[in-house]
């Protein structure tokens, strides 16, 4: 009998890139303004953080490199109470969706075609992301994101025109932000680096289970680097007052690239980037269907499975009124459940030493 492909250390780390990417890479920029000129130095600050609960995480996974997160949380915590868990772990999923979708469509309505297209937008988006999750494999999934990251990072480079046209002394002096702007600013910028926890789901799958951990550390940076870049690039291109007053510097400034054999570089950047997007929503409606699988006890009805938590986030992006604001509320509460849930291997490992 031939055995399940297994990813390879290529696929582990497009697969982290792009799963943190998607929309968050677009505000960041704006998401950290409240720290001034000093957001350039954030990215940096959010891979130290995550690359110490990487530790965490593989200190965990060494001891089941055979199950993932979903797994974990039944053997440990027991039938009951590691479903729960993993029922949380699915709305987490479902709402992180929500958010990446909204402020994709969001964007295209606003700055593309200035008119409301939400509906088709939107099931043209999950359709899309259905058919990817439906016909394939994480295999496939993987392969996807290489593709999607060579199709639409390239256009980044046109970033590099702001060095000739803005002041690089938006740079100096480094830190100049106070501890109540960064506790305030961490947060909001927090959320574009959402996604490094996937590993805990697919780690299982990983073929060189032993440089897992090199390749996902290797991801995080490549993304903290691009930040970086994109950060410098627009601190030095626009003033502090127009980085907190403008939501998608990114955007703005491929508005003001001007090429002869282009009209506006900025639709074909954002038409591009609805790569990085699905692939992201791809991901963690993978993740949603996984931690069914879990608490069904069985890999049956996996497109009925699909179909349910795909239309579970398109109910919630037409809630109207109050209830709409509301569930809007709860999904900017993702940060501080996503900040729980890469804690929560600590206090697995805990469980795991008390019962050895």
């Amino acid at each position: 009998m031939q055995k399940p492909k297994k990813l390879n250390a290529v696929h582990v780390i497009f697969l982290i890139i792009n799963t943190i990417t998607g929309v968050g890479l677009i505000t960041f920029p704006h998401d950290v303004s409240q720290v001034g000129y000093g957001g350039w130095v954030m990215p940096l600050l959010y891979g130290i953080v995550i690359q110490l609960f990487l530790l965490l995480f593989f200190k965990l996974l060494k001891y089941y490199p055979d199950l993932t997160l979903f797994q974990i949380n039944t053997l440990l915590l027991g039938k009951v109470a590691g479903n729960v868990i993993n029922f949380m772990i699915y709305i987490y999923a479902i709402l992180v969706i929500y958010r990446v979708v909204q402020s994709y469509v969001h964007l295209v309505n606003l700055l593309v075609f200035q008119s409301s297209v939400t509906f088709w937008s939107i099931m043209a988006l999950l359709f899309v992301t259905f058919s990817i999750v439906c016909k394939g494999n994480i295999i496939s999934l993987a392969q996807y994101h290489i593709l999607s990251f060579f199709l639409s990072i390239w256009l980044l480079l046109f970033l590099v025109t702001g060095f000739n046209k803005g002041d690089i002394t938006h740079l100096l002096p480094l830190f100049n932000f106070t501890a109540p702007d960064l506790m305030a600013a961490f947060p909001k910028g927090y959320f574009s680096f959402i996604g490094f926890e996937f590993i805990l789901f697919f780690y299982p799958i990983i073929n060189n289970k032993e440089r897992a951990y090199k390749h996902t550390s290797i991801a995080l940076w490549v993304v903290v680097f691009m930040y970086c870049f994109v950060t410098i690039s627009t601190i030095i291109h626009y003033s502090d007052w127009e980085l907190q007053h403008s939501t998608y510097p990114l955007v703005n400034f491929m508005q003001e690239v001007q090429l002869s054999f282009v009209v506006r570089i900025d639709n074909l950047f954002i038409n591009l980037w609805l790569l990085l997007v699905v692939g992201t929503t791809a991901t963690y409606i993978w993740i949603a269907k996984n931690a069914l699988n879990q608490m069904t006890r069985n890999e049956k009805n996996e497109k009925t499975k699909l179909l349910s938590s795909l239309g579970m986030v398109f109910i919630l992006l037409f809630v109207p009124g109050s209830s709409g604001e509301a569930v809007g509320k709860i999904a900017d509460g993702l940060i501080y459940f996503n900040f729980v849930l890469v804690i929560f291997p600590l206090f697995l490992l805990l469980i795991r030493r008390l019962k050895s």
